[in-house]
């Protein structure tokens, strides 16, 4: 898995080691899960799609951990995939996260987030760049500390910073690696049920040959609880964007006798809005959450990707053993970068049914409908997806 991935979980160990002495609450989470699935295009191919049934099975485990100073969550997970007619595309995908935090003083807060995780399925890349790319490997290695001081009773401020490198099997994507640090303020108001938020943060991602893009992000909102059952979250701002790459022109300078083409640096400046807005309302049986996101996100083609994402999730109750729930989202994303002319759209829609046959044991069917759409060359692709699958788990608790 690497040395690098569990580097946040000595940093953690070494924070919260002294704390197991404390009272405290455990609870752990192991499970198992099989699935069939049967998907009509597996790669969202606009030409010539292949379908297949695809055998999964994950076994994982949850865990958290609390005291009164501190707080530890994991989760740690593989799942097996194997394709019935396409086995040279069978992979293991891996995923491990630990994330925690710890209340030095009345004052001082730390925290930590770390995540190592080896995909080959299309739904992670369209979640990180609002891209789907071709069925291939992806690492991804994250690790994010944060420091918070409590200027006043009630105004925190708290510094972060965050690396992530990604990397890809298939040499026609290219590698990256983001650093970020930002500043983030919070402040309640005496009413408890608002927070005002400000935020400053600076990234740069690097890809091979020496191509960057910087970015400066100031944003700011707030969260409102109208009732127990019901919260909002609304944060806007703007990004400046800085690009500088490596690219190929036209050199004319001898024209008619010679055209040549030649490597030139390409370095530009963009401004452009950042929302993030959501809404969750919650009944007896039924919840309901909704959202749209504006942001941008580096991508394996090397350039940055302005990402429009909106979604929505309802979940019902129908009885006891029996829920449902469906899902909706649609992303509409560009590529910021003379380089590449892409603009492409993703619309999926998912109901899922969840049967607990036994306290441990769920059956849950499910259906997946998604539609992709090159923008820039006219064309579409759909896919189909029909599953079942078991999941058992079986969790334990503790307290001391």
């Amino acid at each position: 898995m690497g040395t690098r991935a569990w580097t946040a979980l000595a940093l953690l160990w070494v924070v919260l080691g002294p704390q197991f002495a404390l009272a405290a609450d455990w609870s752990v989470v192991p499970s198992i899960q099989a699935k069939t699935e049967f998907n009509s295009n597996l790669n969202y191919s606009f030409a010539q799609p292949v379908s297949d049934v695809i055998f999964t099975l994950s076994p994982g485990a949850e865990f958290n951990y609390t005291t009164e100073t501190s707080q530890l969550q994991g989760k740690l997970g593989l799942t097996g995939l194997h394709y019935l007619s396409n086995g040279q595309i069978d992979h293991i995908d891996q995923n491990y996260q630990i994330n925690g935090q710890y209340k030095i003083s009345p004052r001082w807060g730390l925290s930590l987030k770390s995540a190592y995780i080896v995909d080959s399925t299309l739904q992670e890349e369209l979640a990180a760049s609002g891209l789907i790319m071709n069925r291939t490997p992806r690492e991804s290695i994250m690790v994010g500390p944060g420091i918070t001081y409590n200027l006043t009773e009630r105004l925190a401020a708290t510094v972060n910073y965050n690396f992530n490198k990604v990397s890809y099997d298939d040499p026609r994507f290219r590698n990256y690696a983001t650093q970020q640090a930002g500043l983030r303020l919070d402040y309640p108001l005496k009413n408890e049920k608002t927070l005002l938020q400000g935020n400053v943060l600076v990234r740069e991602t690097r890809y091979p040959g020496s191509d960057r893009v910087q970015t400066l992000r100031i944003y700011g909102g707030g969260q409102h609880k109208f009732s127990e059952n019901w919260e909002a979250n609304l944060v806007g701002g703007i990004n400046i964007t800085a690009m500088d790459f490596q690219t190929q022109v036209l050199d004319t300078s001898q024209f008619p006798f010679f055209i040549t083409v030649r490597q030139a640096r390409l370095k530009k400046t963009e401004v452009n809005p950042y929302f993030d807005i959501s809404t969750t309302r919650r009944w007896t049986n039924l919840s309901a959450t909704a959202g749209y996101r504006r942001d941008e996100s580096p991508s394996a083609y090397a350039s940055l990707s302005e990402v429009n994402r909106v979604y929505g999730a309802v979940n019902y109750y129908f009885t006891e053993k029996l829920s449902g729930s469906l899902n909706a989202e649609y992303y509409i994303s560009s590529q910021i970068s003379d380089q590449n002319n892409f603009r492409n759209d993703y619309f999926s829609v998912s109901p899922q049914l969840n049967y607990k046959m036994t306290e441990k044991l769920a059956l849950s069917p499910g259906y997946r409908f998604g539609l992709r759409d090159d923008l820039t060359n006219h064309r579409s692709a759909t896919v189909q997806a029909v599953w079942l699958m078991l999941t058992y788990s079986y969790p334990f608790h503790y307290q001391r």
